[in-house]
């Protein structure tokens, strides 16, 4: 009987430790770059990989992105580490601007997003798809009509509709997946709560997920991933202001897994100064 009750024992605690473990996610993705073309912006670069504005300009912060001279190599943002979410349905990981999508078959896909900024932010919890539709008419809300009086009370579909010709509603909310007539704010904060993508990007979307899918919106600035023995942070901006002690909160989950010891603490930090959203080596697993 007390071997027994030693197996069931040493079983729990081994099955708590894979959870734990769990939530070292892998790094995926390869680092890729741009050769920049005459008259070409840093916005060009973004939507000819549909990737995110900022995230681009973050990992090239000596690159002008307005007049980026011809011939520069110019970092892409195409290497990270999943999110400790669970694979399923589609997350949003706001920090980052990224959307995953675990719905089909094979690798994950991953795509660039706009959410909401600091004074509308996206609602961080979890929803399922509710409503989709196809060129939506837009109802503008009073408090957008408030700060653009020039706005009528609904804009139809077409160029003009910020919406794009995709809507999908993130439960019975006023909040929604949506495409966009302004391509140069994907990758930025810049809606009053919904999530955007590029016009394509979001039609194949809207044709792959269907209503019920769960949506995850989660805010992750510390991704703590692995390669092989090796241990990862990637780190993004706080953009909502949400940790008042950045270096503690990037440690937590090292900490709280016991691999504190196992981490470079100034790595950790010179990847929290640097937020620059790319996967950074900061220790070995033991």
């Amino acid at each position: 009987m007390p071997i027994l009750w030693a197996f069931a024992f040493a079983s729990d605690a081994r099955a708590e430790e894979d959870e734990a473990w769990m939530r070292l996610r892998p790094v995926v993705g390869e680092e890729t770059a741009h050769l920049v073309e005459p008259g070409q912006t840093i916005h060009d670069v973004a939507y000819l990989h549909r990737l995110g504005f900022e995230a681009i300009q973050r990992l090239n912060p000596e690159v002008d992105p307005w007049i980026p001279p011809p011939g520069t190599i110019v970092r892409l943002p195409t290497r990270f580490v999943l999110p400790a979410a669970d694979p399923e349905g589609l997350v949003i990981n706001l920090p980052e601007m990224r959307l995953y999508d675990f719905t089909g078959a094979g690798p994950v896909r991953v795509h660039a997003v706009a959410v909401g900024d600091a004074e509308d932010p996206t609602p961080i919890r979890e929803f399922r798809i509710g409503a989709k539709s196809v060129d939506p008419i837009w109802a503008v809300p009073e408090s957008i009509r408030q700060e653009k009086p020039y706005l009528s009370k609904q804009v139809q579909p077409g160029e003009d509709n910020p919406l794009g010709s995709r809507w999908m509603t993130l439960g019975t909310s006023s909040y929604g997946i949506h495409g966009t007539n302004v391509r140069w704010s994907i990758g930025r904060g810049s809606t009053h709560g919904c999530v955007r993508l590029y016009e394509d990007v979001m039609q194949a979307l809207f044709e792959r997920v269907e209503r019920g899918t769960p949506v995850s919106l989660i805010y992750e600035p510390y991704k703590w991933g692995t390669n092989g023995k090796k241990l990862f942070v990637e780190v993004h901006p706080d953009i909502y202001d949400r940790l008042p002690d950045t270096l503690a909160a990037a440690l937590s989950l090292p900490r709280e897994l016991g691999l504190l010891k196992h981490v470079d603490v100034e790595r950790v930090w010179s990847a929290v100064e640097r937020a620059d959203g790319i996967p950074v080596e900061v220790g070995a697993l033991p």
